[in-house]
């Protein structure tokens, strides 16, 4: 689990993106949309990663 914010909000989206590809609840033209917004979820998760924003906590 992400101890940022940021991160958490955008990675739970994209959960929520999988779940519904999974479930076939939408359209191919919104499948692919869907497809595109969790794409980009992703890479703002790397940008913020990359810039050292998000907060790195060890699990035990």
């Amino acid at each position: 689990m992400a101890n940022d914010q940021e991160i958490h909000d955008r990675l739970a989206r994209v959960e929520e993106i999988i779940e519904q590809l999974d479930a076939d609840e939408c359209d191919l033209d919104e499948g692919i949309r869907l497809h595109e917004d969790g794409q980009e979820l992703l890479v703002e998760v790397r940008e913020i990663l990359d810039n050292g924003r998000g907060e790195v906590m060890e699990l035990e």
